[in-house]
Order: structure tokens, then C-alpha cells, then sequence
């Protein structure tokens, strides 16, 4: 209770502290780092995420700001120069005039003119101070922004270290419970597989009774992500440990699209895009925070995939029928995850798709299509879970 309390209170205040409170905090998270148990393990990377969530809401604040004030900055800039320049010209005027004034004894038009030069020397200087005023605080503010970028750069490391040290929190299980909602409702007047209808209008595809065009598989497998990096391989982390997907580091919110024709089997967004920390559970299955399962076919044959880790963009529901290339969510920090990227799993499957559909939804959205989430490369009446990397084209 009093580690719950001290939390409480390390949160109410986070959004209120300044520069050096936060260099504290960075600070006081490098130093536990290397010296926590696994215990303390999943707490300190959730205090991780909540400092790096609170830094970023304020640099995205700033950013605003700045992008405001920039604009102000070259309006000052341009006018600062307009009454540099017509102070200029009115200087060397009356340097033209001055000779012939003194000859013509003209005392006050002499007056008049320095009056008005005055004037305008006043307006240049005044309008010099605002622009440098202005510059001053943009500098002050880009300097705080280059702050920012570093303390999550130093965020990110400690989030990384802990990982190495405790991946065994790292996986997903089935231990929660499912959304029932947010899973294919029956197998009953499937359309062909691959088959789907194009609606008027928006270009949706959905599992409804109409004229179905296309009833083809695919002939290659579409990259899930473009331009993400491979940042963990399947079967093992590099300390050895259990790693049953492909993680794919890419941004927050990368496109993520369907490696080919297929059918939604389950989506559902239950928590925030970037809600992650190490063994953060939520989602289902357990740990997967915002997560999809679909059926595809490709060539001659059938596969499941799943995606875990996604941002609560998605745009596909249950029973939806998708093309291959579709953007059906973007990618997030969800769940048990200490950094933006995708964990996705492929299985090769051994059954018809109205036999695996029926399956899905009796064993309660089962992602492992019964292989589990303890072993390697292991099989079941249903399918094989494999590497995605033997099938996934251009990761």
C-alpha cells in the first residue's frame, strides 16, 4: 500500500514539474537501473513510461507553441528590418540635405527633420528589442526542446536496459480474458476465401451477404510495416530467452498493413497508444495491450497472424473481409511493451478456414491456435507456429 501511495503521488505531480525536476527524476531512474530486482523490475518501468509520457505531452505543448512563436519571430524579423532600412534611408536624407539647410539658415526645418528622424530611430530600436526579445525566448525554448529529446533518449536506454535484464516478463499469455465483442461472430455463409465485397462509397470490405468480386488468395506476402528495423527475432532474445514472434521497431503510429487477403478474426483497442511498460498485461492475449488476429491465404495456403502492441488506431473489426496492402491499424506501445513496435506471430494452419474460425471462437480467441505460449516451434491439431521471417517478404 504505501509503494501504491508513493506512486499516487509521483503521478498527481508529474505534469507540473519543470526542467530540472525531470533532469532529477531521469537521474534517480538511471541509478536503479542496474540495481533493481524483478520484483521492482515492472514498477520502475512503468515510472519510466509515465516520465517519458509526461516529458513528451510537454514537448508536443512546446512544439505548438514554437511553431506560433516562429511564425511571430519572422513577422518581428521582417519589421525590424523594414524600420532599420527606412531609418537608414531618412539618415542619409537629411545627411543629403543637412549642408544645404545650415546655407539657407531653414533652423526649423532643421528641427522638424532630426524630430522626425528621431522618431523613426526610436521605432527601429524599439522594434529591434521586440525581435530580440522574441529571439531570446525561441532560443530559451529550443534549448528546453533539445532537453526534452534527451531526457527520452536517456528514458528510452533505461527502458531498453531493463528489458535485458528482465525479458522473461516480456511475454504474452492467456491467462487474462478476451473481449467477446471483438471476436469473429460464426463461420456460417463465409464467402469464398479471400472474397469480399466492395462497397459503395468508402471502399470497406465487410462479412455481409451481398455480390462478392474477388475470390482469390494472394500471390506474395505484403511487409506489415514499411521502413521499420527487425529490433528482436523469433524463437530467442539475444540473452536466450523465449521470444515466440517477430518485433518490429518502427515511429509511433506507422501504417500497418495486411500482409494479404484475408479475414478478421479478432481486434479490439482496449487501452492507450502508449501505455507500455515491462509486464503491463492488459489486452488480450494478456500483454498484448491493442492487438488484431487475422486468416490469410497466400499461394496455396492458409495462415493466421497476429499483431500485438498497436496504438488504438485500428481500423478493421471482426468478420471484416481485408485486401492485402490495407491499412488496418497503426503501430503503438501498448501493453507489455518498453518501446514502439509490433510483435507479430505467424501460423501455418492445417485446417479449412470454417474449421479454424469454429475453433477460434470455442477455445475463447485462442492466438497460439493451440500451440501455446511455452514452447518454440511447436504444433497442434491446428497449425504450426513458425518464424515469421520464412514467409514475411522485405522485413
Amino acid at each position: 500500500m504505501k509503494c501504491i501511495s508513493l506512486f499516487v503521488c509521483f503521478f498527481i505531480g508529474l505534469q507540473s514539474l519543470n526542467v530540472p525536476d525531470y533532469e532529477r527524476l531521469v537521474s534517480n531512474i538511471e541509478s536503479k537501473v542496474e540495481v533493481v530486482d524483478q520484483d521492482k523490475a515492472s514498477f520502475l518501468s512503468l515510472k519510466c513510461r509515465d516520465v517519458s509520457n509526461a516529458i513528451q505531452n510537454k514537448q508536443e505543448d512546446l512544439n505548438c507553441r514554437m511553431d506560433s512563436q516562429s511564425q511571430k519571430l519572422e513577422d518581428l524579423k521582417l519589421l525590424y528590418k523594414q524600420k532599420k532600412n527606412y531609418y537608414e534611408l531618412k539618415k542619409m536624407e537629411y545627411g543629403l540635405n543637412l549642408v544645404s539647410i545650415q546655407k539657407q539658415n531653414l533652423i526649423f526645418q532643421s528641427y522638424w527633420i532630426d524630430k522626425d528622424l528621431t522618431k523613426c530611430f526610436n521605432e527601429y530600436k524599439c522594434s529591434q528589442n521586440d525581435y530580440l526579445k522574441s529571439k531570446k525566448q525561441w532560443v530559451k525554448n529550443k534549448h528546453k526542446l533539445d532537453l526534452y529529446a534527451s531526457f527520452l533518449t536517456r528514458l528510452d536506454t533505461c527502458q531498453k536496459r531493463l528489458f535485458s535484464r528482465f525479458s522473461t516478463l516480456s511475454q504474452l499469455n492467456d491467462s487474462g480474458e478476451f473481449d467477446q465483442d471483438s471476436i469473429i461472430a460464426g463461420s456460417e455463409a463465409l464467402p469464398g476465401y479471400g472474397g469480399y465485397e466492395i462497397l459503395e462509397n468508402n471502399g470497406m470490405s465487410c462479412l455481409v451477404d451481398g455480390n462478392y468480386v474477388i475470390d482469390t488468395y494472394s500471390s506474395f506476402w505484403q511487409n506489415p510495416i514499411e521502413n521499420g528495423t527487425i529490433s528482436a527475432r523469433c524463437w530467442a532474445y539475444p540473452d536466450g530467452t523465449l521470444h515466440l514472434g517477430l518485433d518490429i521497431a518502427s515511429p509511433m503510429y506507422s501504417d500497418v498493413y495486411a500482409v494479404a487477403n484475408g479475414i478478421i478474426l479478432y481486434a479490439h483497442a482496449p487501452v492507450e497508444s502508449n501505455n507500455g511498460y515491462l509486464g503491463n498485461m492488459c489486452g488480450w492475449p494478456s500483454g498484448a495491450g491493442n492487438s488484431i488476429c487475422m486468416v490469410v491465404a497466400v499461394h496455396d495456403k492458409l495462415y493466421a497472424i497476429s499483431c500485438a502492441h498497436l496504438s488504438n488506431e485500428i481500423y478493421v473489426t471482426s468478420g471484416q473481409q481485408v485486401g492485402q496492402g490495407m491499412t488496418i491499424a497503426k503501430s503503438g506501445n501498448s501493453g507489455n511493451s518498453t518501446g514502439p513496435h509490433t510483435h507479430i506471430e505467424v501460423f501455418e494452419l492445417k485446417q479449412n478456414l470454417n474449421s479454424i474460425v469454429d475453433y477460434f471462437r470455442n477455445s475463447g480467441a485462442d492466438f497460439s491456435f493451440g500451440c501455446g505460449f511455452n514452447k518454440a516451434a511447436t504444433c497442434s491439431d491446428y497449425a504450426c507456429r513458425i518464424d515469421p521471417e520464412t514467409v514475411l517478404e522485405g522485413v
